[in-house]
């Protein structure tokens, strides 16, 4: 499916599917583009900056792929600036950006993640996810899961985005087609600091960060 979405480029910053996420929007495009979004489908694609790109300049160059999100709640201050809340909705790849306005527009498709293959596999590997999770949670001060139940894939984001990633590890997660592939990067990452947390038990001072190399 193809559509028109408005899109807000910003440095190391990354949507994924099912996620919340708040911004504060002061610049006067930005004000014109979420006004254009709440008169229209309330949907804006988050756009990541290529590295080395701190300000869009109208064409800066982004990341093919981002995550779009719909406007769940907004709020208009007295000078214009709006305080919005995106809830992640789909992915999508940016087909062509389109002229003729003072923020960016473009084409894009949405792009459909790959289920499990069954509900029996994608329960499993739910399970040990959480399982994971609630393990070494409380080792590393990770902020805790959303208390209801969760989709497979709102499961897997909200599990990376407490995992310390970087933008652009994150971006890559986002980039990634299927799910049970996503949850078997946030997997591995977790064994990992289980191990690192098993092994240092003995030894660490309390302030020593375990997902540090």
């Amino acid at each position: 499916m193809t559509r028109q979405i408005p899109l807000f480029p910003l440095p190391g910053v990354v949507l994924l599917p099912g996620t919340l996420l708040p911004l504060h929007i002061f610049e006067p495009r930005y004000r014109e583009m979420v006004a254009h979004a709440l008169a229209a489908e309330r949907t804006i694609g988050m756009a990541m900056l290529k590295p080395g790109v701190e300000i869009d300049e109208g064409r800066s160059p982004i990341y093919p792929m981002g995550g779009a999100g719909e406007i769940v709640d907004s709020e208009r201050l007295e000078d214009g600036r709006y305080n919005i809340l995106l809830e992640g909705k789909f992915r999508y790849r940016v087909l062509k950006e389109m002229p003729g306005t003072p923020f960016r527009i473009a084409e894009v498709e949405e792009v459909d993640s790959q289920p499990f293959a069954n509900p029996e596999e994608e329960e499993r590997v739910s399970r040990l996810a959480s399982g994971l999770f609630a393990a070494v949670a409380p080792e590393i001060d990770l902020s805790p899961l959303p208390e209801e139940d969760l989709s497979a894939e709102r499961l897997a984001s909200e599990i990376a985005i407490r995992l310390r990633y970087s933008p652009h590890e994150l971006q890559a997660f986002l980039e990634i087609d299927s799910v049970a592939a996503r949850f078997g990067a946030s997997i591995g990452r977790m064994m990992e600091w289980e191990k690192r947390i098993e092994f240092l038990r003995p030894f660490r001072p309390a302030e020593l960060d375990v997902t540090r190399n």
